[in-house]
């Protein structure tokens, strides 16, 4: 937070300045003690959070990626006109606890062309997807993995 503090403390003073920098600082860890005094702020909390936002970006990328893989499967079913579909509904369950990040997970899931994330109750997902291939391994993805990082 004290990090967060400073930047503010920078964008709204609109200057760059050594004078500025060291008042930004002051002021900056002025704020940061005084929440740890009075409103129960803790150095270890500040850290989760700072991590956790690592990991949501991470997580983001990983998605991108995945879906663009995921896009190019599509398009290779799409345009082989030869290619036997199979259809599949698939049930798993991932090992993710928290309803937030089950609903993420879902939501991901859904985002991916080729599948579609049907029922997700008790932790246990139903997803249709459009090809068998799609969707072998799915519940110890990389995103599956990440996300369980993300609950730790």
């Amino acid at each position: 937070m004290f990090f967060l503090y400073l930047v503010l403390w920078l964008i709204f003073s609109m200057r760059f300045s050594v004078g500025i920098m060291i008042a930004g600082v002051l002021i900056s860890a002025a704020i940061y003690r005084f929440a740890c005094v009075h409103m129960d702020y803790k150095i270890v909390s500040d850290y989760k959070l700072v991590r956790k936002c690592f990991l949501a970006i991470r997580y983001a990328l990983t998605l991108v990626w995945e879906t663009a893989k995921a896009v190019i499967s599509v398009l290779r079913i799409v345009f082989s006109p030869s290619m036997k579909v199979q259809p599949k509904i698939k049930f798993f369950r991932t090992g993710v606890k928290t309803d937030p990040v089950l609903a993420v997970l879902a939501n991901s899931f859904t985002l991916m062309p080729g599948s579609v994330v049907v029922a997700l109750e008790d932790g246990v997902f139903c997803i249709h997807c459009l090809d068998d291939s799609l969707v072998q391994n799915i519940e110890n993805s990389v995103a599956v993995r990440q996300l369980r990082k993300f609950e730790e």
